[in-house]
């Protein structure tokens, strides 16, 4: 529509710059066109409200069986998503991302009710942005990109889940530049705070403050590249450092902190293979049990056979103090096996099933085997 308009409006002036008796004249009725033709631009350009607002959002119901019946099987309406995006101009946006967990939220409910995104974005050249509010903090390969379309399996893999740990927000400012086929962030934020009343938990995911009146004596910084050069191939490494886990907590010493982690995920034809390492330094044991050291390693390959339905594989190797009444070192491994039916490209239907084991006495390997079901959508 907006190059029709222009072609009138250049046809329209062509027998009126035929009379032009001088240069000068032509030069008046260029002028003319060339304002014209900005003011259409800018009124292409302006939009209205409503075509510069963005809605999306995911969700997922899931229903474990547990096979030992140790534990009660489950079903569980597990998150409902809104995004909200509004463009101010070409550069210049909002996002924010709204969820509600296990449909309940309030005191005595199972769920919660969180903003897991709002910021602020501006782009400062063609190959470079700035992020400026809460934002998930860009480590791993779930934490940023987590629809239930985009991944295998019921649940999401425990590496990410417990180790780095996914979803995982923060609130600070980001800086994104693409180099060719490299791309690399650099983000300072809030941290972790390992602190609770009652007891010093191991687990990294408790440490997660959420923004919610969050301790913000000491900060984080968060970097990570990416390299997409070659068809099919997604390399990346992202590094952390945390100043203190315990938020300078009266009658704790200061603990830094560093994660690490890499992936490497190549498709070809149907066929993609994914390796994951993800491991956390600390400069001393947290917890209530020595926990210097937390990570793991996951692998998986997955076999495409139609745009409908696909398979996959995948073992999970971590080394991680759980608290409770587990043992100093916990190691536990997850081989998992299942289905994914997309019934259209953004709608799947899910099934696995997962064996947990553990190398410590005391735990009882089957108590979280699971047969698992899922229904998930995005858009």
């Amino acid at each position: 529509m907006f190059k029709r308009t222009l072609l009138v409006a250049a046809i329209a002036a062509t027998p009126v710059l035929s009379q032009a008796q001088t240069l000068e004249e032509m030069q008046q009725q260029l002028d003319i066109l060339a304002q014209e033709i900005e003011g259409l631009k800018a009124q292409k350009s302006s939009g209205s409200a409503l075509d510069k607002l963005h809605i999306g959002g995911y969700g997922e119901l899931h229903y474990n069986n547990y096979l030992e019946n140790v534990k009660n099987d489950q079903v569980d309406a597990h998150r409902f998503v809104l995004y909200f995006a509004y463009d101010y101009n070409e550069k210049v946006r909002f996002f924010s991302e709204f969820e509600l967990e296990s449909s309940l939220a309030g005191d005595g409910k199972p769920g919660e009710v969180e903003l897991e995104q709002a910021y602020i974005e501006i782009d400062t050249s063609e190959n470079t942005k700035a992020k400026v509010g809460l934002f998930m903090v860009p480590v791993g390969i779930l934490n940023e990109t987590h629809e239930p379309d985009t991944f295998y399996g019921v649940e999401r893999n425990v590496l990410e889940n417990k180790i780095i740990p996914a979803t995982w927000w923060e609130t600070g400012a980001m800086f994104s530049q693409n180099i060719g086929a490299f791309t690399y962030d650099i983000a300072g934020h809030s941290g972790l705070n390992m602190f609770k009343v009652g007891g010093v938990p191991n687990k990294i995911r408790s440490g997660r403050q959420k923004s919610a009146e969050a301790n913000a004596n000491k900060g984080a910084v968060t970097g990570s590249v990416r390299y997409a050069g070659l068809p099919g191939l997604d390399l990346a490494v992202s590094a952390q450092y945390q100043q203190d886990v315990y938020q300078s907590a009266v009658g704790f010493d200061a603990v830094p902190g560093v994660l690490v982690e890499a992936h490497a995920r190549y498709s070809i034809v149907g066929a993609t293979f994914t390796v994951q390492h993800a491991q956390w330094e600390f400069d001393k044991a947290i917890g209530n049990k020595a926990a210097e050291e937390q990570g793991g390693l996951m692998a998986e390959a997955s076999y495409k056979f139609t745009d409908k339905i696909g398979v996959f594989v995948r073992h999970t190797d971590l080394d991680y103090n759980d608290g409770g009444n587990d043992l100093e070192n916990t190691e536990r491994q997850d081989d998992t096996v299942g289905i994914n039916y997309w019934v259209v490209p953004r709608v799947v239907l899910k099934a696995d099933y997962n064996d947990v084991s553990y190398d410590n006495v005391g735990k009882n390997d089957d108590a979280d085997d699971s047969f698992n079901l899922g229904l998930g959508w995005s858009f």
